[in-house]
């Protein structure tokens, strides 16, 4: 079996964070969804040569 790596469980751990903030926050939620549909699509764009 693999170890687990840092990265996923910090990755792991913020998506729990977020959707805790979520349920409880949904306007909050929303605007994280948003800024993370922007900073991938710039990502996307900015990877392409």
């Amino acid at each position: 079996m693999e170890q687990i790596s840092v990265r996923l469980v910090v990755l792991l751990l913020v998506g729990v964070l977020v959707v805790a903030l979520t349920l409880h926050a949904p306007e909050v939620g929303a605007a994280l969804v948003g800024a993370t549909a922007v900073v991938a699509l710039l990502a996307q764009l900015m990877g392409r040569e």
